[in-house]
């Protein structure tokens, strides 16, 4: 936390007590940061790949969460096991667990299924902006839930955000069509549940460790996923091309369990602030992505709205100081 100008003045006055310095941001979790923002930038290039087989939401969920199940199991046995030998204190009452599971649905599954099913009808690159405005339903849920003040960063960050948005929002439904209206609300949705996911997990976080918590919370998502399609879909839809089984497993490893991970480890040690603004190479790690790979058009519009969403959340965070 900055301390201000007029705090620095009051350092320098006689008698006065010392003003209390900037915390030095940790560079190890600004790596993870970085590294987890760009990793999960892939994920929109694997889910888009998949939707070329016919492959329904659901069905590519339940796959990319089966095929990582195994890897959290074993993350959290072991974080677990390493916790109790060093004699660290981990909260595993009823109340911790129930939450724990309780924001595992909603970051793994209704988050999740949300952003899955709206990239059915955008583009990966609109997508990842969308996901990105999630620090700005932080400060909405703030103002309208804990009464915190809405400063001009605040006003300008939102102004920014949604103004790229416009622009990548317009020129989209020229080439699309009606559809990206839906697709545009259902990844907003998901943004907007990723938000409270972040607002609620760093105390639990705190409580039982990043591995531990990752591995709980992804698994009571992933129940949740799987009783989903075993009421929607038959058996049968699980038997996919093998090209869907790789990019699947692609999915789960490199785009899910490595950066999830990454990214709680890095909330753990620098906060969801500056989590945030690294995750700013994410819509530009995605476009070229989306460019080079599955062809999509980026134009102008394109170009002005992702600098615009970003500078948006870099505002937001810097202004919050």
């Amino acid at each position: 936390m900055t301390t201000g100008a007029s705090s620095r003045d009051r350092q320098s006055e006689p008698g006065a007590a010392p003003a209390r310095q900037p915390l030095a941001l940790d560079p190890s979790g600004l790596a993870l940061a970085l590294a987890g923002a760009f990793l999960f930038s892939m994920k929109p290039i694997f889910i888009k790949l998949n939707y070329g087989y016919d492959i329904d939401a659901i069905t590519q969920l339940v796959l990319r969460m089966g095929f990582a199940l195994p890897f959290y199991a074993a993350f959290g046995t072991y974080a677990w096991r390493g916790r109790q030998r060093r004699g660290e204190a981990t909260d595993l009452s009823f109340a911790t667990l129930g939450k724990t599971c309780l924001v595992g649905v909603l970051g793994y599954y209704v988050a999740s299924f949300l952003d899955m099913e709206g990239l059915a009808h955008i583009t990966a690159q609109f997508e990842r902006l969308l996901l990105y405005t999630y620090p700005t339903f932080v400060a909405v849920i703030g103002y309208l839930l804990f009464k915190e003040r809405l400063g001009r960063a605040h006003l300008l960050s939102l102004g920014l955000t949604y103004l790229g948005l416009a622009f990548v929002f317009v020129e989209d439904m020229q080439g699309l069509g009606d559809r990206v209206a839906l697709g545009a609300a259902l990844v907003l949705a998901c943004s907007l549940a990723y938000a409270l996911y972040l607002l609620l997990s760093r105390s639990l976080i705190g409580r039982l460790g990043a591995p531990l918590f990752t591995t709980i919370s992804m698994v009571s998502g992933t129940a949740c996923l799987i009783l989903h399609f075993l009421i929607t879909n038959p058996l049968s839809d699980l038997a996919v091309p093998m090209p869907v089984v790789w990019l699947s497993l692609g999915m789960a490893v490199i785009a899910t369990v490595i950066p999830s991970f990454l990214v709680n480890e890095a909330i753990a040690r620098i906060g969801p602030g500056p989590v945030s603004v690294a995750g700013g190479i994410g819509p530009i790690v995605t476009s070229m992505l989306a460019i080079l790979i599955i062809g999509e058009p980026f134009t102008l519009a394109h170009a002005a709205g992702t600098l615009l969403v970003i500078a948006g959340v870099v505002v937001l965070t810097r202004g919050r100081g």
